[in-house]
């Protein structure tokens, strides 16, 4: 199956704990989490996508009320490969903000050598790309930029330049 970055998202905050569909829509209103969209319109069913799945499955609760999503073994099982893989040059060009995001999520993995593994191939896969930014820069086709377009690669060498110190950092704090 291909789980979508919304779809990540609600198997992660549900593995933290099982939560009704509007607790899960008041978290992405009421924390950083705020780039995914809270609107039932996609919140329930990007849900019902990952129960017919079988990544999820929902319980009503013995005194009524709104039914809450368990993580089933199987979503627990896609979760942990998701998190277990190494972080790819892809990854960090199209989607950094989801690769971030599984970074918090390995909080709940209980395993640091998981975030330290994470961790390393995050720097190496940002590196990479930096490289891959800065030649492109200094090349034929940087040097027929715009000077804003110029400007604009510029911006993104300097983001993942800070991406790179902080995972030295964070590397880190995991004594690595």
């Amino acid at each position: 199956m291909n789980i979508t970055a919304l779809g990540y998202a609600l198997l992660g905050l549900v593995r933290a704990r099982p939560r009704t569909g509007y607790a899960l829509r008041k978290v992405f209103e009421t924390t950083p989490m705020g780039a995914f969209s809270s609107s039932p319109g996609s919140i329930y069913p990007a849900l019902k996508k990952l129960v017919n799945a079988g990544l999820i499955e929902k319980r009503s609760k013995a005194t009524g009320g709104s039914a809450l999503h368990y993580l089933t073994p199987r979503g627990g099982d896609m979760m942990m490969a998701w998190l277990r893989a190494p972080v790819t040059i892809d990854e960090v060009a199209s989607s950094i903000d989801l690769v971030l995001l599984r970074f918090a999520f390995l909080e709940d993995a209980g395993d640091d050598a998981i975030t330290r593994q994470f961790l390393s191939s995050f720097e190496d896969a940002v590196a990479h790309h930096t490289r891959d930014l800065e030649a492109y820069l200094t090349g034929p086709e940087g040097q027929s930029l715009s000077r804003h377009g110029r400007l604009a690669v510029e911006n993104g060498i300097r983001g993942f330049k800070a991406h790179i110190q902080w995972a030295a950092f964070a590397k880190r704090e995991f004594c690595l």
